[in-house]
């Protein structure tokens, strides 16, 4: 393969996956699950959790700040936000306030919250 094919090859073989969230990992692009970093996201909040003395609820972006910091991938803040949504949804977390826009609302881990299913990679370190 000439050194000038491998981005078109690169990129017809990104086209044939059906995963929405890409990463960089050993020098190749990946697609991964879009729930990829919800163990992270969730290891982040229990240990925001952890600093507490109670379990209170945490600002959105305290939480998405906290996840973004030890991540060695670029992620955007709205895909973390978006994640932390989807735990909503899925009853992982729980929220007050409004979903409007993350400054509008916090989040604290449900008492005995659920475990998120699917493979998780390696995403950050310092976890």
């Amino acid at each position: 393969m000439e050194r000038l094919d491998y981005p078109d090859k690169c990129w017809l073989s990104l086209m044939d996956k059906h995963e929405n969230l890409r990463i960089w990992q050993n020098g190749k692009i990946l697609s991964v699950p879009e729930d990829y970093y919800d163990e992270f996201i969730i290891n982040k909040a229990k240990k925001l959790h952890s600093i507490r003395r109670k379990k209170e609820f945490i600002i959105a972006p305290r939480i998405i700040g906290e996840v973004l910091g030890y991540l060695e991938q670029y992620v955007g803040d709205s895909f973390i936000e978006y994640r932390i949504r989807k735990l909503i949804e899925a009853g992982v977390f729980e929220a007050k306030g409004s979903l409007e826009a993350m400054r509008l609302y916090r989040v604290r881990l449900k008492l005995g919250e659920k475990t998120v299913k699917g493979q998780v990679g390696e995403y950050g370190q310092n976890t």
